[in-house]
């Protein structure tokens, strides 16, 4: 059966992968640099935009919701901020820092707010569980790389941070498949 969540998190995988797709295209092939920060931006508000939608419709607290919702009108903004304020040159790394810490928090919460109710069944039995695991771990090793990409390649892109972004959305779409069983 297709659900909400489903096509939720179907449609985060397809729009990420096109925009790494997209992302790498305009760095590597056709050397446009500007036009490759303004596609990690969108990449990056996208990606914030759809896991905090995922979540939400995972947690109850109805205050929650309202802050998710805040928040990633407040990310947003912070974005458009940013691209107008930085170098277009740049890679925005204090982007990926912002919204690999506010992913962190959410996932948090979410495992805070399960442990909270009694199940029937147990979480690891649920896909949810496991895509949270998931994005728990790679947000944690994201949010390491970008402070460490800030600090120490001076904003030049590397080819390691675009690897690593095209082998995530590669893997997250074989994920997706096997736990929805495409």
């Amino acid at each position: 059966m297709v659900t909400k969540e489903k096509k939720v998190f179907f449609a985060y995988t397809a729009f990420l992968t096109i925009l790494v797709i997209i992302g790498f295209s305009l760095f590597y092939i056709f050397k446009s640099p500007e036009n490759y920060s303004l596609v990690i931006r969108i990449y990056c508000v996208i990606e914030y935009s759809i896991l905090s939608y995922l979540f939400s419709l995972y947690i109850k607290n109805k205050l929650v919701k309202k802050i998710l919702l805040l928040f990633a009108i407040g990310y947003i903004l912070f974005c458009v901020y940013d691209y107008l304020t930085e170098d277009t040159n740049a890679i925005p790394y204090i982007l990926g820092t912002v919204e690999q810490t506010l992913l962190l928090f959410l996932i948090v919460y979410y495992f805070f707010e399960i442990m909270q109710e009694t199940v029937a069944e147990p979480i690891y039995h649920k896909a949810i569980f496991w895509i949270s695991v998931a994005f728990i771990i790679n947000s944690a090793g994201n949010f390491f790389l970008f402070l460490y990409s800030k600090n120490s390649f001076n904003d030049e892109p590397n080819f390691k941070d675009n690897t690593q972004s095209f082998i995530q959305q590669l893997l997250l779409s074989k994920t997706h498949c096997y736990v929805f069983q495409f």
